[in-house]
């Protein structure tokens, strides 16, 4: 009795050891290669937030500069844009900071923002979207 007691207590442990930490590894079968694994909910939570502080940012952006802006300007409007986002000014600002040249390239074109976002991969695609329902 005392040792399924002793037994039940450590497996208590170690479940609440590997939720506080949230990590858990993968084994290849082929290779035996023991990768890890992020859970599914957290990078999906993730991908739904930057997608909005994308599309968010560079509507504003897109707003404020016309046909003729230089790379300068956009470059200067885009660092700026995300001081104005509240609780997910950080997120935004590396999102911005990563991909600023490329955000540079694509609001001198005509994609509209949801392009823009999916083409940096802070959005999905529409096809992905719909084959998840």
């Amino acid at each position: 009795m005392k040792t399924s007691l002793v037994l039940l207590a450590l497996s208590l442990l170690a479940c609440s050891v590997w939720k506080i930490h949230g990590h858990r590894q993968e084994v290849d079968p082929d290779d035996q290669e023991v990768v890890e694994a992020k859970p599914k909910k957290c990078m999906e939570q993730q991908l739904k937030g930057t997608c909005w502080v994308c599309k968010w940012a560079l509507n504003k952006v897109k707003k404020s500069i016309s046909a003729s802006s230089s790379q300068e300007e956009l470059k200067q409007k885009l660092l700026s844009v995300c001081d104005n986002v509240g609780f997910l000014k950080s997120m935004c600002k590396g999102l911005v900071k990563r991909h600023l040249w490329v955000l540079i390239e694509e609001l001198s074109t005509s994609d509209d923002v949801r392009t823009i976002c999916v083409n940096i991969k802070a959005c999905k695609p529409k096809e992905v979207l719909d084959l998840t329902y």
